[in-house]
């Protein structure tokens, strides 16, 4: 067969299958968008050649949807791998308030840019820190690094304290 009566037989088929939706669909708003999809369908088919006279090459329905031509924007990379830190410094702050350690601030440093986030250091202000009676016997800096150590896998050489 040649291409110009495959290109028929597509637009009769698709018309065809059209019509017996339209058959069986009772009336109503989801038959006006099946309708309307179908139409759509029925003009990209129609147009199918002139993409192909453009692009010098046999256009199909695949080269729109399954586009192996995705790329990811490092804003975006950068923005979700920010709110994960963020989430994971206020996840240790509350952590160990609920333990007793109270205004204890975490900072995480951290390449965003790159897809897998490798943590460089974890910033620990004592600054400002309140401790409550249940815990004032114990070595605080080590409750921290436990605390942080079971909200994220770190090693334990690049949690720094500062007062």
């Amino acid at each position: 067969m040649s291409t110009i009566s495959i290109w028929v037989l597509s637009i009769v088929g698709i018309i065809v299958l059209s019509m017996l939706v339209d058959l069986l669909l009772p009336s109503g708003s989801m038959s006006k968008f099946i309708k309307s999809i179908f139409g759509y369908l029925i003009i990209v088919v129609i147009l199918s050649p002139v993409f192909s006279f453009f692009t010098q090459k046999n256009f199909s329905i695949n080269d729109i949807f399954y586009s192996s031509n995705v790329q990811i924007q490092d804003g975006f990379v950068a923005n979700v791998n920010r709110q994960f830190l963020d989430s994971v410094e206020k996840s240790i702050e509350k952590s160990c308030h609920e333990k007793g350690i109270k205004f204890v601030e975490v900072g995480i440093e951290a390449d965003i840019f790159e897809n897998e986030i490798e943590i460089k250091q974890i910033s620990v202000n004592l600054k400002n820190i309140v401790i409550t009676d249940e815990v004032k016997h114990t070595n605080i800096r080590t409750s921290i690094v436990n605390i942080i150590k079971e909200n994220i896998k770190v090693k334990e050489e690049i949690i720094k304290f500062y007062e």
